[in-house]
């Protein structure tokens, strides 16, 4: 009787043995998730284009809203800046969870753009997620971010109909 629950229990055991160690998420991660997330925030303020892609992974997916998705850190700074200029932006983060080398952060942004040609300034509000990575030297870098409006999406633009023809009477 013995003999099987010793069995049983070393065969546990060595199940979780096999089990990979994943790194607890500790404060520490998650105050340094929330710093990336300022430091972008200082860095699309100052228009910091280059600085703010840099807070991105090699083959890191951007998706803007209404829009294809923009992969790599080059190919976000392009994107970035091709953006109306920036009058005000603000990212709060509501909720900042992970688990060994991975984060996500999600919240709800302010801003606001002066499109060209615009005579004011539109202002947007909506959501973001991101997810994050530790890296080698502990830092950590985005590697996928989505953002999304609240508001609805604007009317397509009236198209101009032509004339109908004219019937000749006989």
């Amino acid at each position: 009787m013995r003999s099987p629950v010793l069995l049983l229990a070393a065969t546990a055991l060595g199940t979780l043995a096999c089990e990979p160690y994943t790194k607890p998420f500790s404060a520490a991660d998650r105050a340094a998730v929330r710093a990336t997330v300022d430091t972008f925030t200082a860095r699309v303020l100052r228009s910091d284009w280059a600085g703010a892609s840099k807070m991105y992974a090699p083959g890191a997916r951007f998706m803007p809203p209404n829009d294809k998705m923009v992969v790599g850190p080059a190919a976000i700074e392009k994107w970035m800046h091709a953006f109306p200029p920036i009058n005000s932006f603000a990212l709060t983060v509501d909720t900042i969870e992970g688990s060994g080398d991975v984060a996500y952060t999600v919240g709800h942004y302010a801003m606001s753009v002066t499109p060209p040609g615009a005579k004011a300034p539109m202002t947007d509000a909506g959501k973001y997620l991101e997810v994050h990575v530790r890296q080698a030297d502990g830092s950590w870098l985005n590697v996928a971010d989505e953002f999304n409006s609240d508001q609805p999406m604007a009317p397509p633009a009236p198209t101009s109909k032509p004339a109908p023809a004219r019937r000749r009477g006989r």
